[in-house]
């Protein structure tokens, strides 16, 4: 299977890099052919300047990865959670390639929206601090709902899954090498 693993962190060295670390080196045990792009490295501005129908040029780096999308039969995303979302870059990458009439079209009536990336699978990586229960109870875990539901389901992508390492600061190392180990096992499984 071709996979596409987006890395959203802004730093290098996070405990992202080795979620990432470890689905790829599944993935390449799984005999899968992967691309891998960290979004730190990309040269592009994470504002969507002029809205979604702006008449500006792509940047290379944004042809490219929406490029990549066409290319791949499983996006996977691998992100940290600040403020029970989406860290900035990841939301900028969102703004600036998931565009209309690539990844979406929009109609004056009902169905509205017509999703142009069918065909593919996603799975969100992620971490959070807080507990399970209090992100699913009090805030509804709002990245996981962003994430699946307002991108990815949105452009068409299903099924949609996740897997999440809540508590990420107390985890202890038995949870961590765990979790990575679950991430190496659908790496393999391209799940």
């Amino acid at each position: 299977m071709r996979i596409l693993v987006l890395n959203a962190h802004p730093d290098e060295g996070s405990f992202s890099d080795a979620a990432l670390a470890a689905y790829a080196e599944g993935a390449w045990s799984g005999g899968h052919e992967l691309r891998i792009v960290a979004l730190r490295e990309l040269q592009f501005d994470l504002v969507l300047r002029g809205g979604f129908y702006s008449t500006k040029p792509l940047e290379p780096d944004i042809a490219q990865q929406q490029e990549l999308i066409r290319w791949c039969e499983h996006l996977v995303v691998v992100s940290t959670n600040w403020w029970w979302v989406a860290p900035a870059l990841l939301k900028g990458y969102i703004d600036r390639v998931f565009l209309p009439e690539f990844a979406m079209r929009y109609h004056a009536r009902f169905p509205y929206v017509e999703p142009l990336l069918g065909g593919r699978s996603a799975r969100a990586i992620y971490t959070q601090n807080s507990p399970w229960i209090v992100g699913w109870l009090f805030r509804g875990d709002l990245f996981w709902r962003w994430i699946s539901r307002a991108v990815l389901r949105h452009c068409g992508l299903n099924p949609v899954k996740r897997l999440a390492l809540y508590r990420a600061k107390e985890a202890s190392p038995e949870q961590m090498s765990q979790f990575l180990e679950t991430a190496r096992k659908l790496g393999r499984q391209a799940a």
